[in-house]
């Protein structure tokens, strides 16, 4: 089975400079990112996870990356009609408004998880001191 990679679209692939803006896709892509795209559907199952319109996000894609990359908003079913849990679809882009199972998210707002301690400080909590430690 191939691994997937998870990549966020807006401040990753999508320059977002204005922001939601009014929801249409108005930016450019980020500097490396169509590359780096290409490079990784070449190893990986590639999912794009979005908050915006799939289907424009898979068309933007399509149409302004100059890779010929191939974009799909759809699951592939199983033979009872369920969508398969998993993206692994090597070459063609999921594009989706959920997050797949994945073995690295690529997201320009995540936390690095190592543990509660360093997390809640890194969204600016201080963390209270463990008594029972």
């Amino acid at each position: 089975m191939i691994a997937t990679v998870a990549v966020d679209f807006d401040g990753v692939l999508h320059s977002y400079d204005k922001g939601w803006h009014d929801g249409t896709i108005y930016g450019d892509w980020k500097p490396g990112a169509v590359v780096a795209l290409s490079q990784l559907m070449q190893k990986y199952a590639v999912a794009v996870h979005t908050t915006r319109n799939a289907r424009q996000v898979a068309r933007w894609i399509e149409r302004t990356s100059g890779y010929g990359i191939e974009c799909t908003t759809r699951m592939p079913r199983t033979w009872y009609g369920r969508r398969k849990p998993f993206w692994n679809t090597q070459g063609l882009l999921l594009v989706t408004n959920w997050k797949p199972a994945a073995i690295a998210y690529i997201d320009d707002r995540a936390v690095h998880f190592t543990n509660w301690s360093d997390a809640l400080t890194a969204v600016g909590i201080e963390p209270l001191t463990n008594k029972e430690s």
